[in-house]
Formats: C-alpha cells, structure tokens, sequence
C-alpha cells in the first residue's frame, strides 16, 4: 500500500508539472527553433547487466535485454520532467527472471542534444530456478533510483522545432530493497518524437 500511494503521488506531480506547462510558457522569454522542444515520447531497446545481491550474498551478474518507455515535456529550455518505464528479462545458469520499474525523471540538457537524467520510484525484480519442480519466485520490489546520459540524433529533421530523434543511452539503476537487490546497467538506441513548440513561443526569421 505504501509503494502504491508514492506511485500516485509521483503520478500527481508529474501531472501538475505538465499542466502548469502552458502558464509557464506565456510567462518565459521566446526560444530559439531547435529539435529538442516540446513533449517527446520514445520506445527504445536494450541490452542490461545487473548485478544482484540476494539476502545480502553477491551472486553475480545477470545479462539479458529489454526495452525503456519514456514520455514528458521540457518545462523551461534546458528542464524537462517524464516518466520512465524499464523491463528487462535476465538469465544466468538456471535463474531466470526479470527486473524493471516506474520513475519519475528529471531531464537536463547539458549541451547541444546532450542530455543527463535522474530519478526515483518504483521497482522489482523477481527470478525462478527453472531446475526446481516448483519454480517459485524470489525477489520482491521497493525504490528504484535511475541515473543516465544521452544523446538525440536528428538524421530526419525537416522542420524548425520538434522532430524524430535516434538516442543513444547509458543508463544506470538501483532498487536497493527486497530479497534481491538490484544494480543494473541499461544500454541502448531509443526513438522519439518531439512535439516541438507553437510558433507563437518561437523566434523566427523576419521572411
């Protein structure tokens, strides 16, 4: 009950923070055009490593693969505030399983389409000895931290603002709770589309 209620009120200040956008934007200075503007959604996929610690004994790097879902909106031009979905299926020896979460995360951009991310919310992770007769699941959920970088490509922009991105990432995250701790290595290629901004919020060549 206690994760649940965190999860909506993350839910609830992301909802805010997005519906406050337009006041926000009568209210700041006009932006230059460029492609990282707006709302953006993306699907990507990738490859994982995780570190697990099982009721405090290391036992080893799991790899295996999975996809990120990522949506939100830039609030100012260098801040922008989503959410971020992770789900990764793992092996090793006969354990096989799964890891991901639901965060929320603050994006910066640093430079250019350079980009940095942070956040917190809610994980699990769970693995079944597929050698057993009953495959019972261990693991368990609790917080999930993320850390990350990126990079937005535009080899398809034919417009002032907004458009489709190729995003390279490494991202990092931890679930330090439960039977079974987490520390796990995202890295992939995600594709997303920018909104891009209103004219009216845009500088723009006098012709």
């Amino acid at each position: 009950m206690t994760h649940a209620r965190a999860i909506s009120w993350a839910c609830a200040f992301l909802l805010l923070g997005l519906l406050a956008r337009p006041r926000l934007a009568q209210a700041q200075d006009l932006e230059e055009p460029r492609a990282r503007q707006g709302y953006w959604i993306g699907l990507g996929a990738t490859g994982v490593g995780a570190q697990l610690v099982e009721k405090g004994r290391l036992i080893g790097v799991y790899p295996g693969g999975g996809f990120t879902l990522r949506l939100g909106q830039m609030l100012t031009r260098r801040l922008g505030l989503g959410l971020s979905v992770d789900y990764a299926y793992i092996r090793k020896n006969q354990d096989a399983g799964a890891l991901g979460g639901l965060a929320i995360e603050v994006n910066v951009n640093l430079w250019r389409n350079l980009a940095v991310h942070s956040g917190a919310g809610f994980g699990l992770v769970m693995l079944t000895d597929q050698n057993s007769e009953d495959k019972a699941l261990r693991g368990g959920a609790g917080s999930y931290l993320l850390a990350g970088v990126s990079y937005d490509f535009f080899p398809w922009r034919n417009r002032l603002t907004g458009g489709w991105a190729v995003t390279p990432t490494v991202n990092f995250r931890a679930m330090p709770d439960g039977d079974i701790h987490s520390y796990t290595v995202f890295a992939g290629v995600q594709v997303i589309r920018w909104s891009g901004l209103l004219r009216k919020m845009l500088i723009l060549p006098e012709e």
